[in-house]
């Protein structure tokens, strides 16, 4: 039998996890619409590195936002167009100056 402790770690661990990547993705979503209050909201809490390994971390939660917000209105009538799933576009969006010194 597990202890009290143990369980009380793991629950906290995945709604930890579940809650963080909810946030990540649902920024980094609003980012590859292009959304500029969102790339400035990344922009003052991230840095290229930083913002890259979450949103890596969190690709699964990704995928289920990406589904929400893009897929689901865009197949029901609900958004005209389709916002392509590109993480590379979406960084080079949000850090252009960052990204053009890692491809020298």
């Amino acid at each position: 039998m597990k202890s009290f402790w143990f369980l009380f770690f793991q629950y906290a661990f995945i709604l930890t996890y579940l809650v963080v990547g909810f946030i990540v993705a649902f920024e980094a979503v609003l980012c590859m619409s292009g959304s500029r209050f969102a790339i400035k909201w990344v922009r003052r809490l991230y840095n290229l590195k930083s913002f890259m390994i979450s949103v890596y971390i969190f690709y699964p939660m990704l995928w289920i936002v990406y589904l929400f917000l893009e897929l689901i209105p865009y197949y029901v009538g609900g958004s005209k167009e389709l916002t392509k799933f590109d993480i590379p576009g979406m960084l080079y969006c949000i850090f252009p100056d960052e990204c053009d010194k890692c491809d020298s």
